[in-house]
């Protein structure tokens, strides 16, 4: 169903956005996960509330989100108060 979506609006986009159009024909559920997340943090909701909403076991894997700036961030955070930067 949400790969039929996609395909629809692919095609409605094809002749003015070819390139968005072929991104589109891609996506998956699991590409929808990634997007939350992604947009979920730049919005401001904390690393450990979006890793519990995808149910990850390690912040680490929740942190491959963050953009660059956000990931040194954090990094330097959690140093600061004592925590290697391979928990992150």
């Amino acid at each position: 169903m949400v790969g039929d979506f996609f395909q629809d609006a692919a095609k409605h986009i094809e002749a003015r956005n070819p390139w968005l159009a072929a991104r589109l024909l891609r996506v998956s559920p699991h590409w929808l996960r990634h997007t939350h997340a992604t947009h979920a943090l730049k919005a401001g909701v904390q690393l450990v509330t979006v890793r519990d909403n995808l149910r990850h076991a390690s912040i680490a894997t929740t942190s491959t989100y963050l953009h660059e700036n956000d990931r040194r961030r954090a990094h330097q955070v959690g140093a600061a108060f004592g925590r290697t930067p391979s928990r992150y």
